[in-house]
């Protein structure tokens, strides 16, 4: 019998998920421009060519010094090759947009040693870091630099908190960048307590599980497409892996080989294309009493998602992990402050469609990007741990919980839920009394549009 909660393609469907047909496309959703992209044909990035570096980075030196002085001196290469020395580097990284005579310069940076472990890339930084922290701690990474180097520095430094978006380790806003042979980890560790608090008799248990839980970025890819990593260690706990579009409404394009991916809450996240190949996706278990590996915010119209084809999806042996009550993932419902999903226990609750996303009790909006903001996953030909929940891998947002035989218990209705959605049809289903009233037509929207499914995974 087919579990309603574990959907899978059929040998059809799962055609379509190839690494070509993916990443064929790009631009706005619903009417993206065909453009190939077959990252994979390519022979340095595959180990079988050899290339002598434009630029060697050394620890000493630092990678951002080494990224200013090829953008500086770009003079007009196909592609600008930086090789690093193995060692200890420190972050945060920013390798911008580079343009000669009105032409876009793509960048490949990569460990010269095969083995990513010796090339390591770190910086600590959170969501809830004060730009003003930001800008004392790091300003000296970057004194003298580009103008395109220094003008995203100061865009980070002027917010009050960073935010997530700006909490990465490496920041990539270059179209076709390459990165191979490098871990990038983000060392924080839950230990920023609220502002004004009293740590006295604090552990790093409390900080944890409570208020220290912040997102923290080792990548991001910041709307660049074509972006193409193999042998690449990406670690973390909340928001390891960030793939954010280019502007609302449109989606670019990311593609990762023989990568090792880890973290725990929501630790693969964004809203554009993805193909994943060959990657190890370590779900970390040491202070999450619950983890999901992806938190696509793909937009309703945008062909595809995440895309993970013959990957592994391990633990690292925690205790919490072993516990079979991780997720693949849950939908991220962006930017949502007032849902029309669920039962409401607020007293005359409302919720309009409008330009912004606000709740003010009893009267909310949603915006049409949050409310297309439906997420995109698919697995195929994979391998699945004990950790994730056998008969209910995908979570909702905000919402109850599915137990390891698939019974679901409701939460107590949350202005910020959504239930997981499986394929469009969801969608239409759960707001057919919403919709008609709401100036939104979903109805170019085949029913039949996948937003979750597997194909031919294996339990392990």
């Amino acid at each position: 019998m087919a579990n309603v909660l574990r959907p899978q393609l059929t040998k059809a469907q799962a055609v379509e998920y190839s690494a070509a047909n993916v990443l064929r496309c790009t631009g706005v959703a619903g009417d993206e421009t065909v453009d190939p992209w077959c990252p994979w044909l390519d022979e340095f990035m595959a180990g079988q060519v050899v290339c002598d570096p434009d630029y060697i980075g050394t620890p000493e030196l630092g990678l951002a010094d080494v990224v200013n002085q090829a953008v500086t001196e770009c003079a007009g290469p196909d592609r600008i090759y930086i090789g690093l020395e193995p060692g200890e580097y420190k972050g945060p990284v920013f390798i911008p947009q580079i343009t000669w005579q009105g032409r876009a310069v793509p960048v490949t940076i990569y460990g010269m040693d095969a083995d990513p472990s010796r090339t390591k890339i770190s910086a600590n930084v959170d969501a809830e870091m004060p730009g003003e922290e930001y800008q004392d701690r790091f300003a000296g990474l970057f004194t003298g630099h580009a103008p395109e180097i220094i003008a995203i520095f100061d865009r980070i430094s002027a917010h009050s908190k960073i935010t997530t978006a700006n909490t990465s380790v490496v920041r990539v806003e270059n179209d076709g960048c390459q990165l191979r042979n490098m871990t990038l980890v983000n060392t924080y560790n839950a230990d920023r307590l609220p502002q004004g608090a009293d740590d006295s008799g604090a552990t790093r248990a409390d900080f944890q599980q409570s208020t220290g839980q912040h997102q923290a970025v080792a990548l991001l890819v910041a709307g660049a497409d074509q972006v193409h990593c193999e042998n690449l260690h990406l670690e973390s706990f909340q928001d390891t892996l960030y793939l954010k579009s280019p502007a609302p409404f449109t989606t670019s394009r990311s593609y990762f080989k023989g990568c090792k991916i880890a973290g725990d809450v929501d630790f693969i996240f964004g809203q554009t294309t993805a193909y994943f190949t060959d990657c190890t996706i370590v779900s970390r278990g040491s202070r999450a009493l619950h983890a999901w590996v992806a938190a696509p915010s793909t937009n309703i119209r945008t062909s595809f998602g995440f895309v993970f084809s013959a990957c592994t999806f391990a633990h690292d042996g925690s205790e919490n992990a072993l516990a079979g009550r991780f997720s693949l993932g849950r939908q991220w419902f962006e930017s949502v402050r007032a849902t029309p999903y669920g039962v409401p226990s607020v007293l005359d609750y409302t919720c309009d469609l409008d330009h912004v996303s606000e709740y003010n009790e009893p009267n909310g909006t949603i915006s049409r990007a949050t409310l297309e903001a439906v997420g995109k996953c698919v697995i195929l030909r994979s391998k699945i741990g004990a950790h994730i929940n056998p008969a209910a891998p995908w979570d909702d947002w905000n919402g109850g919980t599915f137990g390891r035989d698939g019974e679901y218990t409701p939460g107590v209705w949350n202005a910020r839920f959504r239930p997981v959605q499986f394929r469009a049809a969801d969608v239409t289903s759960a707001l057919s009394d919403w919709l008609p009233a709401q100036p939104v037509d979903l109805s170019d929207v085949s029913p039949d549009t996948v937003f979750l499914a597997e194909f031919d995974n294996q339990e392990i």
